[in-house]
């Protein structure tokens, strides 16, 4: 989340529950290359593209994901990535996580969408925030190091915002969510414009462990490239 910071049910809020590392013990990276992201991302010279995008992406509703869940149309151009977080907590519904995140004076719910883990939500729900429907930009990734590019206020512009319901440090999270995710990310992929690179952990992008160890890493990125 910017500060550290949907099946389908309507819900309003975000969060970034990733909970920050106090060792940089996160799994080595496979599957989902931030190296092929930051090489998307820059220019020869090393200048970030970011006045056209990385790519132009039709101004087209998402099929299943947005047509009817949006109060405006999607908007060409605006998402460029996705970043998968996790709640960090067994249980949970949006409405925790946005009562978590007003508490951080997040105007609403940080992520886009939230799927659910079956305590509290429904397993496999994906239910859907406010920025969502108002296609707003989220507040959902951490502060980056200093001088990395680009800086977690472009992602939390240009991304969208997905959370699973749990705490992928300590345990797996259920088939029925993994499945609801693959099927959201495809989708999104296919009517935004957005490429399996583009895809990211939010521990690929900044010092936290979410969505955590157990996350299954080399699976999902075989599913959404398939």
């Amino acid at each position: 989340m910017a500060r550290k910071s949907p099946k389908h049910s309507n819900s309003g809020s975000h969060t970034n529950t990733g909970s920050r590392k106090r060792r940089a013990v996160h799994p080595k990276r496979t599957g989902i290359v931030w190296g092929v992201l930051v090489g998307a991302l820059t220019l020869a010279g090393g200048a970030l593209v970011l006045a056209d995008g990385w790519r132009g992406m039709p101004a087209v509703a998402v099929a299943g994901v947005s047509q009817a869940n949006t109060a405006i149309p999607v908007t060409s151009g605006k998402w460029q990535a996705i970043v998968i977080h996790h709640s960090g907590s067994a249980a949970g519904t949006v409405s925790d996580l946005a009562r978590q995140h007003a508490a951080w004076n997040l105007p609403s719910l940080g992520y886009h969408f939230v799927i659910g883990n079956g305590n509290g939500e429904t397993d496999g729900s994906v239910n859907y925030g406010p920025r969502w429907i108002g296609q707003e930009s989220g507040a959902h990734v951490a502060d980056r190091v200093a001088g990395a590019t680009p800086d977690a206020a472009w992602f939390n512009e240009h991304s969208i915002g997905i959370c699973l319901i749990g705490n992928g440090e300590r345990r797996e999270f259920t088939e029925a969510q993994i499945a609801a995710l693959v099927d959201l990310v495809s989708k999104l992929q296919r009517e935004c414009g957005i490429p399996d690179s583009n895809v990211v952990l939010h521990s690929d992008l900044a010092e936290v462990a979410s969505p955590g160890r157990w996350f299954p890493r080399a699976r999902f990125a075989m599913h959404i490239s398939g």
